[in-house]
Formats: structure tokens, sequence, C-alpha cells
């Protein structure tokens, strides 16, 4: 070893974090990871597989000319005798040990350990609040609770605004093993950084900050390194050594999209988008927190970032937040409501005549019921993991094991996206924090009773009432990020968020009561590419108009451009040509030729099928009065 790098910096959670135990606890179904003194911890394994996970995908667009794998076996290949080497391996260490036909390990194929060190982060203050958060499934067709599929689940969080001290050492590296850990870091720089459990339902985003690098040059001052317990604090600073190594970086980009592989394509970075955009409702809102409405009294609270101080003002309110949780079941709810429409339509078209409306509709129905996990006829669209474990007839065997990952052909549309139980989500919506800058000199929470009417007497029905401390006209800043979107995906959210801008969608707690009715506002999208190519926009014309009419700026690997809710009109025709993908993606989608069983039954078809969806305002109008 030659010369000794340490890496310092701060990891500031923009949002709430989970870093689980593993093991349900008494007051929580996932209790914080702690250490023996009852401390929390965020550990050294969980940040590690963090940066590898992002360094793995970043790799392959760098040429690092050295002989090495650009794609790392973990992502194409499942040999556990073959040892990798691609750059990824050689600065993390290589996953599998090389060995010889006969399982001896091989000379030729021996592996070498992690070149970087990474340590346990501590919390930057000494105490930090936890609290526990409540999370519950949505019904697809009532729009309630999931209560008959047991999708209530709590989680104990850390609050946004929790720091860690992070410390990276790498020993006996190469320049190359720099150049790939600058750009990763760099990620987490650009607050582009998860960690943790549920990330795509808003926990876990943080922004690396502060990050400083001291080296120590052992071939001529070993003493130094010898001598203190703390070699990080009494190296030679550089203060250049992120933006050097990610200029060398930069330099050797290459054009990759991999060898036409789509399980490679989707996991090698080629682009991201990132939007955002202000949430503000009309009236009142409520997420409900048991635990602050235990401590203030009220049968409903709202759910706060960290609990309130002893001595409180209504200023505690602003604290409120909009689950990522909350806003990605409301906004997946809706995406699959506007798929099966689409569905029904084609099928409408094909088979109004042929008396075949349900069977055919189960067999193309792009989204499942995620919340549904049996399969009958009383419990239609089931999820696709309940339908992969049914056994197929002519195998006798279960259509895929449970250690098997499942791939796209698995999976309807809605679980592509938005993920399943097999799979995780590309898609990443993180917590809401409220905008309250009381302008208007007003409270930000309107208390309310609420009673239920006895249907006899017309009077108060005894044991029914209860109160709520709602959120007044609050709005809540909502961000999302999506990795890899493939162009119907984006025509498929810019439906979704097209219906919060005409304020179709509500969020929370009463909707039936008034609560949760909402405006999206403000748009602003981040497109991040590494070349042109990468774009996805397939049309060339389309593409180049769309690369003209915004200024674009180096952040990291990727170039980003920056679109406004003002530029509408210069990308309108890119929103159309999404759109127009989504809408021949569902029209594609089969299930049986997507390897996925089909589901017993289905009761979005109850008969009135044309006066749902109607095709001809004018025939359907007749049929009413008839």
């Amino acid at each position: 070893m030659k010369q000794y790098i340490a890496l310092t910096g701060k990891m500031k959670f923009n949002t709430a974090l989970h870093i689980g135990s593993g093991k349900a606890g008494e007051t929580t179904d996932a209790p914080l990871r702690r250490d023996a003194r009852g401390r929390v911890v965020l550990p050294g394994t969980a940040i590690a597989g963090a940066l590898r996970a992002t360094a793995t995908r970043l790799a392959p667009r760098i040429d690092f000319h050295n002989g090495q794998r650009a794609i790392c076996l973990a992502l194409t290949e499942k040999n556990e005798d073959e040892a990798c080497h691609c750059q990824v391996c050689h600065l993390f260490g290589d996953l599998n040990p090389g060995v010889n036909e006969k399982g001896i390990p091989d000379k030729a194929k021996l592996t070498h350990a992690s070149r970087l060190w990474v340590y346990d982060a501590i919390l930057s203050a000494e105490k930090a609040g936890a609290l526990v958060r409540d999370g519950v499934g949505i019904d697809r067709q009532s729009g309630a609770s999931a209560s008959a599929g047991a999708a209530k689940f709590d989680l104990e969080v850390l609050p946004a605004g929790t720091s860690f001290e992070l410390r990276l050492e790498l020993q006996d590296s190469s320049d190359e093993d720099e150049w790939l850990l600058a750009a990763t870091l760099a990620e987490w720089q650009a607050e582009r950084g998860r960690l943790g459990g549920r990330t795509a339902r808003g926990l876990g985003a943080f922004k690396l900050e502060d990050l400083k690098c001291t080296e120590i040059d052992l071939e001529n001052d070993i003493l130094t390194f010898l001598k203190s317990e703390k070699p990080w604090q009494h190296g030679k600073a550089d203060d250049e050594w992120l933006e050097d190594n990610l200029d060398e970086a930069i330099d050797h980009i290459q054009q990759i999209p991999a060898a036409n592989n789509d399980n490679v394509n989707a996991s090698v970075a080629q682009s991201w988008v990132t939007v955002s955009f202000d949430l503000q409702f009309k009236g009142p809102f409520l997420i409900h927190d048991a635990t602050l409405a235990g401590l203030i009294g009220y049968d409903h609270a709202p759910l706060l970032q960290q609990l309130p101080p002893a001595n409180r003002n209504e200023k505690w309110l602003a604290q409120s937040v909009l689950s990522g949780a909350g806003l990605r079941g409301v906004l997946r709810s809706h995406a699959e409501r506007i798929a099966r429409t689409l569905a029904t339509y084609a099928v409408w078209e094909k088979e109004k005549d042929a008396g075949k409306l349900e069977e055919v509709f189960r067999t193309i129905c792009p989204a499942c019921n995620p919340v549904q996990s049996k399969d009958d006829r009383d419990h239609p669209l089931a999820n696709c993991d309940t339908l992969l474990k049914q056994t197929d007839a002519a195998t006798n065997k279960a259509f895929l094991s449970t250690h098997e990952e499942a791939s796209d052909k698995h999976l309807c549309l809605a679980c592509w996206l938005f993920g399943s139980t097999r799979r995780g989500s590309r898609l990443a919506i993180q917590d809401a924090g409220m905008i309250w800058e009381n302008k208007e000199k007003r409270l930000p929470y309107k208390p309310q009773d609420f009673l239920a009417i006895d249907r006899f007497t017309g009077g108060g029905l005894d044991g029914a009432k209860f109160d709520a401390l709602g959120l007044f006209a609050p709005r809540f800043r909502v961000c999302m990020h999506l990795e890899n979107p493939a162009d119907w995906e984006l025509g498929w959210l810019t439906l979704v968020l097209r219906d919060l801008r005409d304020e179709l969608v509500t969020f929370g707690f009463g909707a039936a009561k008034g609560y949760g009715l909402a405006k999206a506002e403000e748009f602003k999208v981040k497109l991040g590419f590494i070349t042109p190519e990468d774009v996805p926009v397939k049309e060339e014309k389309l593409r180049d108009k769309l690369l003209a009419n915004a200024p674009l700026a180096e952040k990291s690997l990727f170039r980003i451009l920056e679109l406004s809710q003002d530029d509408y009109e210069s990308y309108k025709d890119i929103l159309q040509e999404w759109v127009g993908k989504f809408n021949e993606q569902v029209t594609l989608f089969n299930r049986e030729n997507m390897e996925l069983p089909s589901p017993a039954s289905d009761t979005y078809f109850t008969g009135q099928l044309p006066k749902l969806y109607p095709l001809d305002p004018l025939s359907v109008k007749e049929e009413v009065a008839a």
C-alpha cells in the first residue's frame, strides 16, 4: 500500500430515514437498528451497498481502458464460481471466489477484497427523536383501506434533517477506482442519494455535504499514519480531489446502450427524470398520525416530520408532511384506473359483439390489485406475486418460485413501473414538506367535530362522535424521481399529473367529507442523460428540438436539461409522443405473452360497461332512456 486516502463528510437526510433491524418489536412492526447501548446505527454495510449499487450502474458508461469487464456479472449472470474482475468488483471487492472445474480455488481466478473501507456512520447530534409511522394499503374498488388484504403496517423512522458523519478510506487503489468513486459521490452531492428501507415510498433521500479528502504518502510519511489513532485528521488536504477525478471520468465517457439486452439496459445508467411541483389543497387536508393524536387529545391529527416541543404554539404544525407512501399509493391507484380504462375501451371495440368482454379483459388487464393476495371469484385481479405462485397445469410447478427474480415478462405494467413484492421500483416519490409562509396571518389548521346520524330518530348516534385536527388549505412541495424511464412510462405519468393539475385526485382522510382535494401547480422537470442518445425520445427530430430549447449543464456524469411549466409549448409534441407510446403499450399487453397467469375474475365489468365507458355518448343516452 503506497497511499492512504480518507474521505469524510456529512449525510444530511431530506426525508425521514428507516434502517431496519429485520425483526418486529413490541411497539412497531419495523424498529430502527440499534447497537447494544441502544444508539441508532447507520451500518457501513448499508452505506457500502448503496454506494456499490450506484457505482454498478455508472461504471459501464466509463471506459477505463484496462481490459476489465465493463458490466458486472451481478447484472448479467449468476455464476457463483466465476470471479468478475470488473471495475466495480476491483473497487468494492469480488462477490464470488474464483474456482476451477473441481471447485478448488484457482490462482488465475483469485479474487481481491474491497479496496474501499466504509465505516459505520455516527449521528451528528447526540439525540434524534425517533417516531412511528403508520401505513395502509388502498382497496382499488372502494378507495378505502384494504383491511381484507391485511395491508396495515407501521415502522420506526428518524425525522427529516437527521445527519450522520460519513468516513471512507481507500487503500491500494488505482486511478480508475478514484474515478468511479468520485462519480458515485457526485451523485450523492447532487441529492440523488437514497439509503435504507422504503426509499421508493419517500424515505431515505439525502445529500452529501462538506466532503473533504486527506491523503498520506505512505512511502515518505508512514510515521504520520502509524502514530495517529485518527489518520484521516492528519493527512494532507486535497480540496480538488472530487472535481479532478470527476473530470477524468467525464473525459472517458463512452456511449453504451449495452448489447440490446433488456435486463442489462435497465440496470446500466442511461437517463433519469425528476418532476417537482406544488400540491395546493383547496380546503381541509389530513393524513392521520396516531402518535400525535394521542399526545394532543384529538381522534385524528396530522402527520409531522417530528414530534412537537413541550412548549408548542401554532408554528409546530408547519412541520406537517405528506408522506411519500401516501402520495405513491394514491398516484398508483389513479394510474391503474387510467390503464384499466384504456384496456376497457380496447376490449369493448373488439369484443362487444362476441360476448367475451370479461374473459378478454382478464387476459389483457395491464394492472393487478397489489393489495389482493387471494385469487378467486370473490377476489378479482390478484397481485402478480399471488398469480406467480400458482401451479402451472402443464408442468405442475409454480410459474415462478419464491427465490427466482421476476423479470418484466412476469409483471403487469403497474408492477413494472411502481414495483411489487418481487421487484423494487425505479420510481421514488419523496415525502413532501409543507410550505407555510403565513402571509394571511392565519393558523395552519382547522379543528372539526363529526357526529353520525341515527337513521331512525334523525338525532345524533350514541358513541359515534369523533373529532379531527386538519390542516386548512396547505401547500406541499412534491418531488418524483424515475431512473432509466421508458417513453411509455413517461406517458403514463404525464396522464396522472394532468389529472392532478385538473383537480381530479384526492389525498388522505375524509375524501367524502370534503377533505383532500388538491391541484398540482408550478411543474418543473429535470432530465438527466449521459449522451443525447440516452434521452427517452425515439423520434430524432423531437429529441433535437427538446435539446435545442433548453440550456444544458454538466453535473456529475449526467448532463441536465431543465424545463418549467412555461416551456409547455416547446415540449408539447414530446408529451404527446410519450402518451401515444403508453396507449400502444396498453394495447400490446397480454398476460399470455408475458408469461403471467390470468386472474380468476374481474368486477370492473358489472354489465354496465357501455354506460360506464361510453364510446358514443348519443347511443348511451338512448339506452339509458330506454
